[in-house]
């Protein structure tokens, strides 16, 4: 474990409320904003003399798209609210930044300004950059309520990120917090103390919802924009905000005519051939206007939909087969609930059966595979093997309706397993032993489990297995065409 990095004792400290002030700005307020996108050869973020501007560099406001002229000057209004971002090419990247969140490096018209001018300067600087392999974390919901919380958060996930070197950047997939805005800083923080850059997106549970005019202003204030696209190596990435209010606390998956607008604009600069990643909080397959969106994306060549929100695993198919999503689970589990580790962090297993973690993303020029990643288990840790006397059950945590699973054991043949629709069995244990109140044991809090169907266990009928002074090795592969490909070695011994 590297020593560079204190996290726990840096969020107790930062652990202060922020107050998060009300609006007294006109919505329809149009600001001019000009700048010029340069190439930061000292890396200073100094528009110095001699670097020259970029030119065809796409800006955006989450609807309109301007590009920059010869010189790499541009110009572009925006309502306040409203966030400009650049649209960079695969060859650059931001150079000179205040924060390892890149968005939080873009611009934010913040409508609780005391002064709201009417044109503003934004200047991007950037670096040259040239990538076709790199590997992302796709990191589902965190969602920290506390002190305590945060000291989970930054003693498990972060901790764990922060002795990763295999990981390009991460894409944090939204509730970063709990209800709680106040503490968005705090997240930052931690983020900007990763080796990896990482991008953010809003969830419901990272809204202002006493602002109801401007309900990512606590968000945005902190992480720059909660709209916005980038590309890296040879693919595209769109984050978007899908979160609708549909009155102060409740709210629906969805996207606006001005978010439509905007994937309609940038998909225009995007080749068919591309491979696209969208990242959103809300799953797609529960998104009310999800037809429009994918009747935007059925025509590119392979497009990779991420998604948290609903803290279980999930794959979902729709009807296009260039087309999947992975709902990535939650890296706070099931909300930090449950019998404590020897780390003295809560195992709150998901409801699916799947212990706390996320994805970890392989891209390779336009093709992609993906693969689990247990926070704190080992790498090859992809499954979870049950067994009775009449049957095995597997839990292949990153498995969909498309994925085969087999299993050998010792010497014999492959054998292909069932999917079965039922409750995982570590979870059906864990509630009859809440039920049974031996759960929760002191000092500990209730996971609340439900008996509710995991979407991706797999069962076969018990073979029969010689009894030998020798434990018995029993190998289970999973595959699909959609970038799953994992297996993993167990052992058994029966007397």
């Amino acid at each position: 474990m590297k020593n560079r990095i204190v996290i726990s004792a840096l969020v107790i400290s930062l652990f202060v409320l922020v107050q998060i002030p009300k609006t007294g700005y006109a919505i329809d307020k149009i600001i001019v904003v000009k700048g010029q996108v340069f190439y930061d050869v000292n890396h200073n973020g100094i528009h110095d003399a001699k670097e020259k501007g970029l030119k065809d560099i796409l800006i955006s406001n989450g609807k309109d798209i301007v590009k920059t002229d010869k010189n790499g000057f541009y110009s572009i209004g925006a309502n306040v609210g409203e966030s400009i971002f650049p649209i960079l090419p695969s060859e650059y990247i931001w150079s000179k930044s205040k924060s390892k969140v890149i968005n939080a490096n873009y611009l934010y018209l913040d409508p609780n300004q005391t002064v709201v001018k009417d044109t503003i300067s934004w200047h991007v600087p950037v670096d040259k950059s040239e990538v076709s392999k790199f590997s992302v974390g796709a990191i589902g919901d965190i969602q920290v309520d506390n002190a305590e919380e945060l000291n989970y958060a930054a003693k498990s996930i972060f901790s764990e990120l922060d002795n990763r070197n295999d990981i390009r950047f991460n894409l944090m997939l939204g509730d970063l917090v709990n209800d709680k805005p106040e503490l968005l800083p705090m997240m930052r923080e931690m983020m900007d103390q990763l080796p990896s850059s990482s991008w953010t997106l809003v969830g419901n549970h990272d809204r202002n919802v006493d602002n109801p005019l401007f309900m990512n202003d606590a968000f945005n204030r902190v992480n720059g924009s909660d709209n916005y696209a980038f590309n890296y190596g040879k693919i595209h990435f769109i984050v978007l905000n899908n979160i609708f209010a549909t009155d102060k606390k409740s709210y629906e998956g969805r996207l606006t005519d001005k978010q439509l607008q905007f994937l309609r604009n940038d998909l225009s600069y995007v080749s068919k051939e591309k491979t696209i990643v969208i990242s959103q909080h809300i799953p797609m397959v529960a998104t009310k206007n999800k037809q429009e969106i994918l009747d935007l994306l059925k025509d590119y060549a392979n497009v990779l939909i991420l998604s948290g929100h609903t803290h279980t695993v999930s794959r979902h198919f729709f009807n296009y087969p260039n087309i999947q999503e992975l709902g990535v689970g939650a890296t706070c589990g099931n909300w930090w609930r449950g019998e404590k580790n020897t780390d003295g962090i809560p195992s709150a297993l998901m409801q699916c059966g799947t212990p706390r973690g996320y994805f970890v993303i392989d891209f390779d020029d336009s093709k992609y595979n993906f693969r689990f990643k247990g926070v704190n288990l080992d790498a090859t840790k992809q499954m979870t093997l049950t067994t009775d006397s009449n049957r095995m059950v597997v839990n292949v945590f990153g498995g969909g309706d498309s994925t085969t699973v087999s299993i050998k054991i010792n010497d014999g043949e492959w054998i292909k397993m069932n999917r079965t629709k039922e409750v995982d069995p570590t979870v059906l244990k864990i509630v009859e032993l809440n039920h049974t109140k031996v759960y929760p044991t002191q000092g500990n809090t209730a996971n609340p489990l439900r008996k509710r169907y995991s979407s991706h266990l797999w069962e076969v009928t018990r073979p029969q297995i010689s009894k030998s002074p020798k434990p018995s090795v029993v190998l289970i592969k999973a595959q699909d065409r959609f970038g799953l490909n994992v297996e993993e070695k167990f052992l058994l011994y029966e007397q």
